[in-house]
């Protein structure tokens, strides 16, 4: 590779990088509005792993720990929050007594519905204009770089931090 190639290749990775800072403090932002829609108390991290409990079904807290990539104390101090306000419930896993397996209520289901349904026509909005094959070379892509993420991480290779997505 050559030198301004190189240049070149720092520079559009500078710009990616610009463009994940925008993106990731637009996130956070639509996080707390979203957890303050469910409960004004509720926590973005309370929110995110209502959301992750949503796509995980019954599961170990251990499993939402995993999924939001998060310190288990605060994990546990959160479900408890969600707990408290009727949106999970909490039982022992009857295969390990040590673990609890946390689902989702009705409550915690009709909370989401609205959310969901809100946070699919923003990003409807966000892509109007687009192609098909723009939409699909979006999908593509951002796949390919969330699974070399999670390559690295399984590697052992150093964790990017506590990302909390609505995702």
């Amino acid at each position: 590779m050559t030198d301004a190639t190189t240049a070149d290749l720092a520079a559009a990775v500078g710009e990616i990088e610009a463009q994940f800072t925008r993106m990731a403090a637009a996130s956070r932002r639509r996080l707390r509005e979203h957890a303050s829609s469910v409960h004004p108390d509720l926590t973005p991290l309370g929110f995110a792993l209502l959301t992750a409990a949503q796509r995980l079904g019954r599961c170990p807290q251990s499993a939402l720990v995993h999924r939001v990539q998060a310190d288990k104390g605060a994990v546990s101090r959160a479900v408890a929050q969600l707990e408290q306000l009727g949106l999970i419930s909490r039982e022992a896993d009857p295969d390990d007594r040590r673990s609890q397996l946390l689902e989702l209520t009705p409550a915690g289901t009709a909370a989401l519905a609205g959310i969901d349904t809100r946070a699919r026509e923003l990003l409807h909005g966000q892509l109007e204009g687009w192609t098909l094959t723009e939409v699909q070379q979006l999908r593509d892509l951002l796949t390919r770089l969330n699974d070399a993420d999670l390559t690295h991480l399984e590697a052992g290779s150093e964790d990017s931090g506590a990302g909390v997505s609505v995702a």
